[in-house]
């Protein structure tokens, strides 16, 4: 009998050989193949910071309900694997239900045929979605927390700086940061220069975004729009305070 496997892991903290990572997940999903008797296809994995992707839109979760097949044993080391959220969950059981395949987890093993075990599994699956709410709850608070003091809670750097794991506040990258003065400069001097006109400024005189590529006149209006963060105000959900990073203007 056919199986196929589904490895993921959520976050950076789960990567390592001494975290849940999709190594042990593998190993785990291999070893019960070879005890129960099934031919492992193959195994799908979603890798780091899948949690921050939609269920359905990971890669390796579609891909095994496009693969599944009647017959086959779709085998997760654990169901929150598939969704920290109920309704995902049973949805994703159900279209392998639909296929004439089974959902089998290693850690939980009970059958979604008999209707006491299905009754657990649900629980189980309810208590997956409340401890990623209390995450996301924790997690919030700790941001705000961060923000009031006036570090950086998180997301994409703006150009001009870097943000580096575990470091308080955003590094100053000088060499951009010299592009963002340089922008705000040119406004100065052509308040009445379009946006493209100053993108195509930026580009003649060499200076390029955070990931080296050419300016658009989208990317010129963002460093506009965080004037006051360059000047060192930061704000985040709701929060305002002086920021921890450098000042650029």
């Amino acid at each position: 009998m056919r199986a196929l496997g589904y490895v993921r892991v959520s976050t950076e903290n789960q990567i390592g050989p001494d975290s849940f990572g999709l190594e042990t997940q593998r190993d785990a999903i291999t070893k019960y193949c070879d005890s129960n008797g099934l031919e492992l296809i193959e195994i799908y994995e979603d890798p780091a910071l899948s949690g921050s992707l939609p269920a359905l839109e990971r890669p390796g979760l579609r891909a095994v309900l496009e693969a599944v097949q009647e017959g086959d044993k779709v085998v997760v080391p654990r169901l929150d694997r598939i969704a920290r959220d109920l309704y995902l969950s049973l949805w994703v059981e159900k279209e392998i239900r639909k296929a004439g395949a089974e959902l089998i987890s290693i850690s939980e093993p009970y059958r979604w045929n008999d209707p006491t075990q299905k009754l657990l599994l649900n629980i189980i699956m309810s208590f997956a979605e409340f401890e990623r709410s209390l995450i996301t709850s924790r997690l919030s608070g700790g941001r705000k927390t961060k923000a009031r003091q006036g570090g950086y809670a998180g997301g994409k750097a703006p150009i001009g700086y870097r943000s580096e794991r575990g470091d308080k506040a955003l590094i100053l990258d000088k060499e951009k940061a010299g592009t963002v003065k340089r922008v705000f400069e040119l406004r100065n001097m052509r308040p009445d220069a379009s946006l493209k006109k100053l993108a195509d400024t930026l580009n003649a005189e060499g200076h390029s975004t955070k990931e080296g590529k050419p300016f658009y006149p989208m990317q010129v209006k963002r460093i506009f729009d965080r004037r006051a963060f360059y000047e060192g105000i930061y704000r985040y959900s709701g929060v305002e305070a002086e920021g921890q990073h450098a000042k650029i203007l």
